[in-house]
């Protein structure tokens, strides 16, 4: 993480660097990730692309194709030059490709619907997905067969803690974020959290809110939970308790079809202080965690405006960088005076 403190001042000063339209016109890029040191960013479009920037220099470098399988939710491994992505044509297969030769490593056979959620542990080369077909996996990169299967009604989303010992699973049907333990993921969750608000707006609703993403803070203390409805929720990772939630920001869609889940459009800044949100109405929202809280909600600290809608998000983990997409990928940075300021 970068050395200089994340502060309101800093984040409030944040405007667009770069831009670019690396992918065919007209299409939607779906996810986003940076590696381990944040110097490099891999999105998936869906043209059947994989595009791969330098965040350091802010240059794109080269495109990658998967012309036969489809791509979607790219994730980097602890390597730079090797990610695991889903597939939305041909089967719903997860494949361990190199991106120094564009070259398929090994595939992990099993899910049979499409792949929703898909996470590297932040320890080791397990990762874990989850599908539309109701099923939840754990996997290692070096084989081919899941460790593991864990039945949960879909959608489900899925995050690791920051130590990888833990991971969580989101059930929207049931509005419960279900704990495991990575040492024995076999067996039932060691805690189970119902997510009240969320619950009363099932009971309350005959089209429940809908989820899109589930994260866990560095600290490991508390988890953030997206929805597409006019809310966000944080949670205490040890209680269940539901400690905020943010709003002031426009309900995205109802999508009855989930083959495109985004990677997310909302983030935690690596300090666990600050809340970021894109939206289809062509901003950037920002909470800060720390503001006073009425009625139990907070109100976005900033605004910021986006020349495109944005359905994924992404913080640098290691610099002062945001990243958001659509249809075109940008660049954040803070004004360089402001930075100055805070040395």
């Amino acid at each position: 993480m970068s050395a200089v403190p994340i502060t309101r001042e800093i984040i409030s000063s944040f405007l667009p660097s770069k831009s670019f339209w690396n992918h065919k016109d007209g299409t939607k890029i779906t996810s986003i990730d940076f590696d381990d040191s944040g110097s490099n960013l891999l999105c998936c479009g869906e043209d059947e692309s994989l595009t791969l920037y330098d965040a350091k220099t802010g240059r794109y470098m080269k495109p990658l194709y998967s012309k036969k399988y489809g791509c979607h939710l790219a994730r980097f491994t602890h390597s730079s030059t090797n990610c695991i992505h889903a597939s939305t044509k041909e089967d719903d297969t997860i494949r361990y490709l190199s991106l120094h030769d564009s070259s398929y490593i090994r595939y992990f056979k099993g899910h049979k619907q499409k792949v929703i959620g898909l996470e590297m542990s932040p320890s080791d080369d397990r990762f874990i997905s989850s599908s539309l077909d109701g099923t939840v996996r754990v996997w290692d990169l070096s084989s081919q067969y899941s460790q593991g299967m864990l039945t949960i009604p879909s959608p489900a989303f899925v995050a690791f803690d920051p130590a990888g010992v833990v991971f969580a699973v989101g059930c929207e049907a049931t509005a419960e974020i279900l704990l495991y333990d990575m040492r024995n993921f076999d067996r039932e969750p060691f805690e189970v959290f119902t997510i009240e608000p969320l619950r009363q707006t099932h009971a309350d609703s005959a089209v429940p809110t809908q989820w899109s993403k589930i994260e866990f803070s560095n600290d490991g203390k508390t988890i953030l939970i997206s929805t597409n409805g006019p809310s966000h929720f944080l949670i205490d990772a040890f209680t269940g308790h539901t400690l905020m939630r943010f709003t002031g920001h426009p309900s995205a869609l109802f999508t009855p079809q989930r083959q495109y889940t985004s990677s997310g459009n909302t983030c935690i800044s690596p300090d666990g202080r600050f809340v970021f949100s894109g939206s289809h109405d062509k901003k950037v929202y920002v909470w800060d965690i720390q503001a006073p809280v009425r009625d139990g909600a907070q109100r976005p600290i900033k605004v910021f405006d986006s020349r495109h809608s944005i359905s994924s998000l992404a913080f640098n983990p290691r610099n002062l960088m945001l990243a958001t997409a659509d249809e075109e990928l940008s660049f954040w940075l803070p004004d360089p005076a402001t930075i100055e300021k805070a040395k």
